[in-house]
């Protein structure tokens, strides 16, 4: 009975899960606007697409997009967008994960809070 149990709940999990979407947290915060972090909604459903290492460096996408520039990743979202963190949203036209990527450092870039961010970024990664 026990095992019968057990074997209903661990079939019952995943149904919970199911057309949730899966978040990559921020690994760090702002506290210059009421939202203290970007997020990044995307498509893509498989968090593994964002382990590549970014360009030559020897950080991952998810590393970059969410250390280096605050934002956090919602994966499985019915389309790929940029919120700031003052609540602006941005549709994003990449589809994979580096480009995604690219894209969304760029548009960062041109935000006032960003540039200093990307700056940081950039003076980082050219002393490596």
């Amino acid at each position: 009975m026990k095992i019968r149990v057990q074997l209903s709940v661990l079939l019952f999990i995943p149904l919970l899960s199911f057309g949730q979407e899966v978040e990559l947290p921020s690994l760090r915060f702002s506290n210059n606007f009421s939202k203290p972090n970007r997020i990044l909604k995307t498509t893509i459903s498989d968090k593994s697409l964002f382990q590549q290492n970014y360009k030559k460096t020897n950080l991952t996408l998810d590393y970059v997009i969410r250390y280096h520039f605050y934002t956090s990743i919602d994966l499985s979202s019915k389309k790929n967008q940029l919120i700031s963190m003052d609540g602006s949203k941005f549709n994003l036209s990449s589809e994979n994960a580096v480009d995604l990527t690219d894209e969304v450092i760029l548009l960062v870039s041109r935000m006032y809070f960003g540039k200093k961010e990307y700056n940081e970024f950039k003076e980082l990664n050219e002393n490596k």
